[in-house]
């Protein structure tokens, strides 16, 4: 907010102008009034000449200068002088009337409209000079004192007395007239300052409004933000950045939860592992060419090399054969040193990315030692044409670990498939034919009464399942793929008898009865169908009732995560949606009315905890600098003086004493006098739980009551005189 000193003139010149503008609509009625009332007073003093001539003069003067130069300081000072000649015709036309001289304070009392001291002094001067003149007149017997029989004797003592009368007014009124400027300035200042804030406030509403719709690229509009858009654009820099973190983790756990379902799915085979490894790697990671490379040992001298298992240009696959030993080449060395390599000049003819349009070297080329606990099992290399940017690299290190134990898991897996495939033959070629059929029976035995065992137990977990779901108040259906109902408890077929759902049962099309719903309600299967989990509310008139039911539908999943079905589970929350409406109805009432109001609302609990305030008292610590917030200590807010003398309040309050007290506090630039009550919160058995307060802002009607007292003490003055 701009300070007073920092406002230019011309600012706060309109303002001004405005009051001028006024200010000669008021001066003109006079004019005219003065004009007439010389005309009327001719018919009474028989000083027509006088009031025709002389008045016509003033009345000229004025509508050619207001012609001329209206609106300028001149205009202003011939209306002054304008004024005080009307007095000086009114006394002649009255051959010299003590009371004419009313009309000086009359004058100066118009031209107090101007706000401008400068207006007065002609006034001030003219009416001095027509005294003295009008007294020396009288002492040396000139020619104006056959048209001054009315005036009173005149003596130095009286001349003096009446001058410093004159002289005092005017002063009064100049000090008037520049105390009415500085507060028709400061109204001009706060006329702008709360224009410059409702104009942050709509910028920080649009703001805020880009950054809820997902914008967060938005630019602030104002020049210079308030504390408000500080906030604003502090939160939207942190949105940003949250969002550039979630975005690089979720590159990274995606790519991991990918390459790990490709892991669990081929431990078995290592070439069909290494292959679909660097297809999704090369995808994934938007390369132009990949290749893995596997440790093996030459079965003639038992030296490890590093043999190409698979190979990914353009997501093609290429069938090549190479193999590097350790040591060779960059690929050698990554293996050597167990470190991740990364160059961004790629030597010429080191590798080339072959397309369509011709051969090009790769622009960033990274390759990642496969390791496990420190155990090198592997190499993986990608060239792109974009460079790689460290959270890729930190990516494929991730994913390069889970590789290699995946790896060495399958060669583990394979040795062990190749040992046990020498053991069965050895058993096989030992062991007689009727050790055979001897042990085949057993296994036949075993498996008979595995069989039987197993019978059992799905009796009785098909017994108890019909047990838990049809002694429940809950509905519950289940249903395959194909909409089919699997399961159907007795609470939904009590339910359905009489309605047109009568007819579903276990085997029927859940959907072949739904009519008007139909397209509704398989479009809440086919979300549960695709892995969503839905939780909602509805209302129900199945058997014409009034009532809401909450609804859960869920997938059915096997132990592989393979989606069978969907599971539909539901209840009556009538009472419960039914008193949250009113709940809802009566906190909209009674934000409605502590929020709409001067006075101020606040509750705490017996730890000093805001519990609520209203909009009005937030505004009010707002202006002074601080922010209100329930959830907030009262006593984290406050400091000083005003920590001690509320602390103490909030303390007798919340001992049972109700307190009532009167004070002037200060809200920005202003000072409030409040009435302020506190009284404690009881619960139902009478303790005190909290503390509430409320406060009146009685400003307006004291500043009333000052102004009537002195307005009363201003009348009883001028009675006086």
């Amino acid at each position: 907010m701009q300070e007073t000193s920092a406002i230019p003139q011309d600012k706060i010149q309109p303002f001004h102008n405005k009051v001028h503008e006024e200010a000669d609509g008021i001066v003109r009625y006079f004019i005219y009034g003065f004009f007439f009332l010389g005309i009327g007073l001719s018919v009474f003093y028989d000083t027509y000449i006088l009031a025709f001539v002389m008045g016509a003069i003033s009345l000229g003067i004025y509508l050619g200068a207001r012609s001329l130069i209206g609106g300028t300081i001149w205009f202003r000072l011939i209306v002054s002088l304008l004024l005080w000649n009307f007095a000086v015709q009114f006394i002649l036309q009255m051959h010299g009337m003590y009371e004419m001289h009313f009309f000086y304070f009359i004058g100066l009392t118009v031209l107090l409209f101007y706000e401008d001291w400068r207006v007065l002094v002609p006034l001030i001067a003219y009416a001095v000079f027509t005294f003295l003149y009008l007294f020396y007149s009288q002492m040396s017997g000139g020619e104006l004192n056959g048209m001054l029989e009315n005036i009173p004797e005149l003596t130095y003592k009286n001349v003096i007395l009446h001058l410093g009368l004159l002289l005092f007014y005017g002063a009064l009124c100049i000090l008037w007239a520049n105390l009415q400027k500085g507060q028709t300035r400061e109204s001009g200042i706060n006329n702008m300052q709360m224009q410059d804030q409702l104009s942050l406030m709509d910028t920080n509403i649009n703001f805020a409004n880009s950054i809820s719709k997902g914008n967060l690229a938005a630019e602030y509009a104002a020049e210079k933000a308030d504390k408000l858009g500080e906030s604003l654009m502090n939160m939207r820099d942190s949105l940003v950045e949250a969002a550039e973190r979630e975005s690089k983790e979720k590159f990274v756990n995606v790519g991991l939860a990918s390459i790990g379902e490709i892991l669990r799915n081929n431990t078995d085979n290592l070439e069909e592992l290494c292959d679909q490894v660097i297809q999704n790697l090369v995808k994934y990671m938007r390369a132009n060419q990949g290749g893995i490379f596997i440790l093996q040992k030459d079965e003639n001298n038992d030296e490890s090399y590093l043999q190409l298992m698979a190979c990914r240009a353009y997501e093609r696959k290429k069938y090549l054969e190479k193999r590097i030993e350790l040591g060779q080449g960059l690929i050698g060395q990554a293996a050597i040193e167990r470190k991740t390599i990364v160059m961004t000049d790629v030597p010429d003819h080191y590798i080339s990315i072959t397309s369509g349009l011709g051969i090009a070297n790769p622009n960033s080329l990274v390759l990642v030692p496969l390791k496990s606990n420190e155990e090198i099992v592997g190499v993986i290399e990608l060239a792109s044409f974009d460079v790689f940017t460290d959270n890729d690299i930190e990516f494929l290190e991730k994913v390069g670990e889970s590789i290699a134990s995946t790896i060495i898991s399958a060669q583990t897996n394979q040795q062990t498939k190749e040992l046990l495939e020498q053991s069965r033959q050895m058993t096989e070629e030992m062991q007689s034919q009727e050790e055979e059929m001897r042990q085949n029976m057993e296994e036949m035995q075993a498996t008979q009464e595995e069989m039987g065992r197993t019978q059992r137990e799905l009796g009785e977990k098909e017994a108890n399942l019909n047990a838990l779901i049809n002694n429940t108040t809950d509905s519950i259906i289940t249903m395959d793929r194909n909409y089919k109902i699997l399961i159907m408890n007795r609470v939904v077929k009590e339910r359905y008898k009489g309605t047109q759902y009568e007819d579903m049962r276990e085997g029927a099309n859940a959907l072949d009865m739904l009519g008007d719903v139909r397209d509704e309600w398989k479009g809440y299967y086919d979300r549960a169908l695709a892995g969503e989990a839905l939780d909602f509310v509805l209302k129900s008139s199945v058997q014409g009732e009034d009532t809401y039911r909450e609804y859960f539908i869920n997938p059915i999943k096997d132990d592989n995560g393979y989606i069978l079905g969907v599971s539909v589970f539901s209840r009556d929350v009538t009472d419960k949606k039914q008193f949250e409406i009113a709940v809802q109805q009566k906190s909209s009432v009674l934000d409605a009315m502590v929020n709409n109001t001067d006075n101020t609302y606040f509750a705490m609990d017996v730890d000093y905890n805001i519990i609520y305030a209203n909009k009005t008292l937030k505004d009010r610590f707002k202006a002074n600098g601080l922010e209100l917030s329930e959830g907030m200590s009262i006593l984290d807010v406050l400091s000083g003086d005003a920590l001690k003398t509320w602390k103490e309040r909030y303390a007798k309050t919340l001992n049972g004493e109700e307190l009532r007290f009167k004070e002037d506090r200060p809200v920005g630039d202003k000072v409030l006098k409040i009435i302020t009550e506190c009284f404690p919160v009881r619960d139902q058995k009478g303790a005190i739980i909290g503390a509430a307060v409320i406060s009146k802002d009685v400003t307006s009607e004291e500043r009333a009551k000052e102004k009537v007292e002195e307005l009363t003490a201003e009348i009883e003055k001028l009675k006086g005189k």
